[in-house]
């Protein structure tokens, strides 16, 4: 007989900050939300940068994405994005590539929320037809604004749904298909990839669809 061992983990009697830790363990991969907004400083400091794994499109019609922030630490502690987006509505979401692993990493840190993390760990911006500015080394930017906040009962997380007015996209990586569709190449994008406790991956080799 062939025996399949598994584990079998009741999520019941864990805290908000182990389930946490559980589920971006188990829901692989994810994409990341590279939130760059306006904390309203009058100098350069004024970019606030920070990565979130819950993370996807939600809606084509409006075009909408949703990040959830939580602050289980602290009780009633809201994030300075979250913070940030509500004094300002507008903000930028950047699909890192996976060579800026680093940076990613560095604007998880928890820093005053004057301090700019574009400027504190020198990540390069470039202006362009929106609030917030890109984010170099990005394939692809999403020009957003909040557009409604969920409160999730019982936690402190807070579903944050975003309106997508216009989408940056690495030239390179853009074609045209036989039908004129825009086609984006996910290769040539090379997204940063969550995996959880301290881990990311890559996006390795893609699949087309199968002929059925």
């Amino acid at each position: 007989m062939c025996f399949n061992p598994s584990v079998e983990i009741n999520l019941e009697p864990l805290s908000e900050k182990e389930t946490y830790a559980l589920l971006t363990q188990t829901i692989l991969p994810r994409p990341i939300a590279w939130v760059l907004t306006d904390n309203s400083a009058s100098d350069d400091s004024r970019w606030n940068l920070a990565p979130f794994s819950f993370f996807n499109g939600i809606s084509s019609n409006p075009p909408m994405v949703m990040f959830s922030i939580g602050s289980w630490d602290v009780s009633g502690k809201v994030k300075d994005t979250l913070a940030n987006a509500r004094k300002n509505k507008f903000f930028t979401i950047g699909i890192a590539k996976k060579d800026l692993v680093k940076q990613v990493q560095q604007t998880a840190m928890e820093l005053p929320p004057e301090v700019g993390e574009v400027k504190e760990f020198g990540i390069s911006v470039t202006q362009w037809d929106w609030p917030t500015p890109l984010i170099d080394g990005c394939g692809i930017n999403f020009a957003c604004s909040l557009a409604k906040e969920v409160h999730i009962d019982e936690s402190s997380q807070i579903l944050v749904f975003a309106r997508i007015t216009k989408i940056w996209v690495e030239d390179k990586a853009v074609s045209r298909d036989d039908k004129g569709r825009i086609v984006i190449d996910p290769a040539i994008i090379d997204p940063l990839l969550r995996l959880g406790a301290g881990k990311y991956g890559t996006l390795g080799v893609v699949i087309p669809t199968p002929s059925l």
